[in-house]
């Protein structure tokens, strides 16, 4: 119990730091959209995600005890993974079609592109990051299923919370590391220094944020996805890989 209660305190702290980080420098972001809305474009955009992930989770949260089920909780974080995860793979559009002018550029008249490397890691990365939670939502994660694949259901609910116990202190610390780790760069204007073209690299840095915030909004679906197994209860299932296509 000693043990319990020390891990307990842990993931309070991790809270903590997350509710003063998130919500004591974010406001910077709302003044300056509400100063200019016109000239802000990327201040506007994290500021609708911050509101998005805080209504979809308060929303769901809401609904699930009107609806005295965790099934509406389910239903309303999954919907906002799986948005951006098909964001992150339309992203993967953009990215060809620029890699694909860069070589012609280059090739054919010799003429390469300033911007091309730096466009292609951090489309590469937006994409990636925005595909975590829906990777883990659609049960696409590697998993060594040595042992897994060959206990029942219940049991495997049981492993999956004991793993879960270990992802939700690292992910809570990474989205405050990464949330200060994006800030810092955003008060300084912090350009990339990779190329010619030397863009700022503050916006991102926000699609890592936003890429952990949805892994550990997933996560805790997933929690509640294992304890209603245990319990004796169905989930919802998510919808199938081929509604993509």
């Amino acid at each position: 119990m000693e043990t319990l209660g020390k891990f307990i305190a842990f993931i309070g702290k991790l809270l903590e730091l997350n509710w003063e980080g998130y919500f004591g420098s974010s406001g910077q972001f709302f003044r300056r959209v509400a100063e200019a809305p016109g000239s802000s474009l990327f201040e506007t955009l994290f500021c609708l995600f911050l509101l998005g992930a805080l209504a979809t989770v308060a929303g769901g949260i809401g609904w699930s005890l009107v609806r005295l089920s965790p099934v509406p909780f389910i239903r309303s974080v999954e919907w906002f993974t799986r948005l951006f995860g098909y964001i992150g793979a339309s992203i993967i559009s953009a990215l060809i079609i620029a890699m694909v002018y860069e070589v012609i550029s280059r090739y054919f008249f010799s003429a390469p592109t300033k911007w091309a490397f730096e466009m292609a890691y951090m489309l590469m990365g937006t994409s990636f990051m925005f595909g975590l939670a829906y990777c883990m939502q659609m049960g696409r994660h590697i998993r060594v299923d040595f042992v897994y694949g060959h206990v029942s259901p219940k049991a495997r609910q049981v492993i999956d919370l004991a793993g879960y116990a270990f992802l939700v202190p690292m992910l809570l610390w990474l989205t405050w590391g990464l949330w200060e780790y994006f800030t810092e760069a955003y008060r300084v204007d912090e350009t990339s220094g990779e190329s010619a073209w030397n863009p700022i690299i503050w916006p991102f840095k926000f699609s890592l944020v936003i890429g952990i915030v949805l892994l550990f909004m997933q996560t805790v679906v997933q929690i509640v996805r294992s304890l209603m197994i245990l319990a004796g209860r169905q989930p919802p299932a998510p919808p199938p890989v081929e509604g993509l296509s």
